[in-house]
């Protein structure tokens, strides 16, 4: 062959499997389903400060102050992850055969067709109570039943994250974990704890050290009214977590914050940046003193004053990239509008 020939399909030869190399190493790396998706972002807060995070609170159930969905149901979830929405917040029980199930309430009363405390019967009972929906009063009767958190990692699997709301104590997380790891969601997986007393503080350190066993995201829960910002960049260092959820506490007879409190000041924000973690905030409705999430600055301010920019466009301003909240539909169409939310691959 000669020398130039011979040169060329060398070159060619080195060339194409570079460029096969290389496009393995991408496909290698390139997300399996959306959920990994979120979890890039996620993982990577510092990258993606463009881009907002919706968590849906009780699953998608609410829009335009009226529920529209069986609160904690399959379908409200269905529906959140049809929306794009990255996150589901969903309380989690126990039964009284110590089955995990998702209810917001102690009582079955409110949101179902039984009466009782939800610990006090079997999954078999549980079962047999519909999802309701009330708005003003009125009960629509559905036919869906209490799902077991089994159930719901099933449904969210390569689509969706969770936040478990732990209504029965951290020392039921463990188990909580293994169920995820059993059916392949562990990754998916959030887990709110409290540190705004020195009881809460010890429960989440114990959590904390078993986490070593799971691959799941431990997210910090502080009130600026509770603790102070050397306790906050303790807890940054001893968690390191991908994300923080931060309150502003507000009382009645208070004017809306102009700054957002100590969690949202310039030594925070940098705080933020250096540990590359998201700041989540609650913005949802608020039963017994409505208005009062968030300094003043809440969904009842965004939906019922027509003031969305002046709560998520607040707070975006202040370094939140993730809300939750009670109108996860109209907080994801402003993002859209206002340029805070970029498209996925997936």
């Amino acid at each position: 062959m000669p020398y130039q020939t011979k040169a060329l399909s060398t070159a060619l030869s080195v060339s194409l499997g570079g460029l096969l190399l290389t496009l393995s190493l991408s496909l290698s790396a390139a997300p399996s389903n959306h959920a990994e998706s979120i979890l890039e972002r996620l993982e990577n807060a510092n990258a993606h400060r463009d881009h907002v995070m919706v968590a849906a609170h009780r699953g998608l159930w609410n829009k335009d102050g009226q529920t529209i969905y069986p609160e904690a149901s399959i379908s409200s979830v269905r529906k959140a992850i049809d929306l794009g929405i990255e996150i589901v917040e969903q309380d989690i029980r126990k039964s009284k055969d110590g089955i995990f199930i998702v209810l917001h309430d102690e009582e079955l009363d409110r949101t179902t067709t039984c009466n009782g405390l939800a610990k006090e019967k079997t999954l078999q009972e549980l079962k047999q109570c519909k999802l309701k929906i009330v708005n003003q009063g009125k009960e629509t009767i559905t036919d869906e039943r209490i799902p077991t958190l089994e159930e719901l990692y099933t449904e969210i699997k390569g689509h969706i994250l969770l936040n478990l709301d732990n209504k029965i104590g951290y020392e039921e997380f463990p188990a909580m974990f293994d169920l995820a790891k059993k059916h392949g969601v562990e990754r998916q997986i959030l887990a709110s704890v409290n540190q705004n007393t020195p009881e809460q503080v010890e429960s989440a350190a114990k959590l904390n050290q078993a986490l070593s066993q799971y691959n799941v995201f431990l997210m910090p829960n502080l009130y600026d009214d509770k603790v102070d910002l050397a306790f906050y960049e303790q807890i940054l260092q001893d968690y390191k977590p991908k994300l923080v959820q931060l309150r502003n506490a507000h009382k009645k007879d208070q004017p809306l914050t102009q700054d957002g409190g100590i969690f949202f000041s310039a030594k925070s924000l940098q705080l933020a940046g250096e540990y590359n973690t998201h700041y989540w905030l609650n913005t949802l409705y608020e039963a017994k003193t409505p208005g009062m999430r968030s300094g003043g600055r809440g969904d009842e301010m965004a939906y019922y004053a027509q003031l969305p920019s002046e709560v998520y466009g607040f707070w975006v301003k202040k370094g939140v990239t993730i809300f939750q909240t009670d109108e996860p539909e109209n907080l994801l169409e402003w993002l859209n509008t206002n340029g805070y939310r970029k498209p996925y691959s997936k």
